[in-house]
């Protein structure tokens, strides 16, 4: 029988949260300088909207959404993310809750709710998928808006040549150490044929790698591996959507919020149908 790490189909709940541990140390190192989806979304959200995000892992976007006057719940699964961004989140006044996305009730009503930064993609099966949607119809206000943000795809998704390990970046952590990312991609395939596990659901495997140096020269590496969706089309969201009974009302390209294709994200935001 073929193992998690054979088979991303086979990846489990457990499988993710060892993954999300090694990354929690150095998300927001590794993602804080990303601001720009931040600045979206602080556009798209008036200050006093309830604001419920899903997936909100340390709380990059949903602190700066609560500074800004929001008032915002953060949910995650993952104990190691949490645990990350536990305190700043609750100093900034995030409600935060330990919970599946895919079978939350939480009761309220949110005026926004969103996926953030390939959220979504994480979401490997379409029955997690609708599970995840509806959750957020649930819980969405009158009127009230789903914000969905993730990476387009690219040409090249489907090459089953793997990416080598590229490093990504250097910097410096608040404790002094130095610290480097590197990461590589390679498309899930299947052990027997060689091909593709499955086109339309493209799944590649992400290995992300970080080595910390500190001033004695001591190395510390954190090393994650997980599975995402890639080649997630519009099309493809468009019929999760509505068999959600949601509505797609805009579509964009990156979070300057240009025209789909002028840039590489896929933003949607839906609301309920009917």
């Amino acid at each position: 029988m073929e193992s998690a790490l054979d088979d991303p189909l086979n990846w489990t709940d457990a499988d993710q949260e060892r993954a999300l541990r090694a990354i929690a140390p150095w998300y927001d190192l590794d993602f804080g300088p990303l601001t720009d989806d931040v600045e979206m979304l602080l556009e798209l959200a008036a200050p006093a909207e309830r604001v419920l995000e899903l997936g909100a892992g340390s709380g990059r976007i949903a602190v700066p959404l609560a500074e800004a006057g929001c008032r915002v719940t953060a949910i995650d699964s993952s104990d190691g993310m949490l645990a990350a961004g536990q305190a700043r989140m609750r100093e900034a006044g995030v409600h935060v809750v330990r919970a599946d996305m895919r079978c939350l009730s939480i009761g309220g009503a949110f005026d926004l709710v969103c996926f953030g930064l390939s959220t979504f993609q994480h979401l490997l099966r379409r029955s997690d998928q609708l599970a995840a949607l509806q959750s957020a119809r649930r819980h969405l206000a009158d009127n009230g808006r789903l914000l969905i943000d993730w990476t387009a795809p690219r040409p090249d998704d489907l090459d089953p040549t793997p990416s080598p390990m590229q490093l990504e970046w250097l910097r410096e952590a608040p404790t002094g150490e130095l610290v480097t990312k590197s990461a590589a991609q390679e498309l899930a395939l299947d052990r027997a044929s060689g091909s593709p596990l499955d086109r339309a659901l493209a799944i590649a495997w992400i290995t992300y790698q970080y080595d910390a140096v500190n001033e004695s020269g001591l190395l510390r590496r954190s090393l994650a591996r997980f599975p995402l969706r890639i080649n997630l089309t519009a099309g493809e969201m468009a019929g999760l959507l509505f068999e959600s009974g949601l509505t797609p009302t805009q579509w964009f390209g990156s979070w300057q919020l240009d025209e789909v294709g002028d840039g590489d994200r896929l933003i949607v935001l839906a609301e309920a149908a009917g």
